[in-house]
């Protein structure tokens, strides 16, 4: 992925209709005529571009240029990773987007190990009223999900692995409102999420996939943010069991091989009250 992401930027100051004759060319084999001279030089890069990442790179940089436009590729991606198993056939997000909010290309901290976040768009369904929602980052130049938060509300019929009392304000603007117990129960549905029988290894494995990465390295995961520490998991853990024990803020620490100068990649569990959480990239809640 981060090839063909150099290379299209490395297209800035490419006219477009350079890049569009160019492709014309190679789809039909057809000799562009008078071309005038002056532009002789962006148009043979533009063309060496496109054969060099095929016309499919060209689409997606082409496709993402609008808010309707990354929904739209938010959900061929979907059905791209329901193809390669990283996600059940059911997972399915109902109605338009909730909300759509496009973000700039910046250079993160050292919070963030220096990483950069490429033009982006999020593409949400909330999960109010749905057995699925998501906030979906879709990179505007290779067309690819960077990162995905997946919910999945328990059935009706599911049995609680946990609950838990809490005591919380009727009216929380109200210095003088009243408190009431409130009990909230938590599920382990990540099957609705993804197969049953998905391991570690191979839920990095489809990601390198993916993201075209030649391999992958499950590391130690160091948190000063949590004060925690954990041990590389063994990658042959079914992936609904990596956290069984309920800690809480676990996650995996995953290097892929090619990817920003050895910057981490995170897959974390979450247990909300109702519902599960997969998060999956780079946007993460800790560096």
């Amino acid at each position: 992925m981060r090839n063909a992401m150099t290379l299209l930027r490395a297209m800035n100051g490419i006219r477009e209709e350079d890049l569009i004759v160019a492709t014309s060319i190679i789809e039909n084999e057809q000799t562009v005529r008078h071309y005038r001279r002056r532009r002789i030089v962006s148009f043979a890069l533009a063309a060496a571009l496109i054969l060099a990442l095929g016309v499919t790179a060209f689409a997606a940089y082409s496709a993402v240029g609008t808010p309707q436009a990354a929904e739209r590729v938010a959900r061929e991606q979907i059905e791209v990773w329901k193809e390669l198993g990283l996600l059940n056939r059911d997972v399915n997000f109902e109605g338009e987007a909730t909300k759509i909010i496009e973000s700039p290309e910046v250079v993160g901290s050292d919070y963030w190990y220096g990483r950069l976040f490429a033009h982006s768009y999020e593409v949400r369904w909330y999960l109010s009223g749905r057995k699925y929602g998501c906030n979906l980052v879709v990179d505007t130049l290779s067309g690819k999900i960077t990162a995905a938060f997946i919910d999945a509300r328990a059935d009706e019929d599911a049995v609680p692995v946990r609950e838990e009392v809490i005591e919380e304000p009727v009216d929380p603007m109200d210095p003088n409102t009243e408190w009431i117990a409130n009990t909230w129960y938590f599920y382990d549905n990540y099957t609705d999420i993804f197969p049953a029988d998905m391991t570690v290894d191979r839920f990095c494995t489809l990601l390198a996939q993916y993201w075209g990465f030649t391999g992958y390295r499950i590391a130690e995961t160091n948190d000063s943010f949590y004060r925690s520490h954990y041990d590389p998991i063994d990658g042959s853990t079914l992936l609904k069991d990596i956290n069984a024990d309920t800690r809480q803020n676990y996650y995996i620490t995953v290097f892929f091989d090619g990817d920003q100068e050895g910057a981490p990649m995170y897959i974390q569990l979450n247990q909300f009250p109702g519902y599960v959480n997969l998060t999956v990239g780079t946007n993460h809640g800790v560096g």
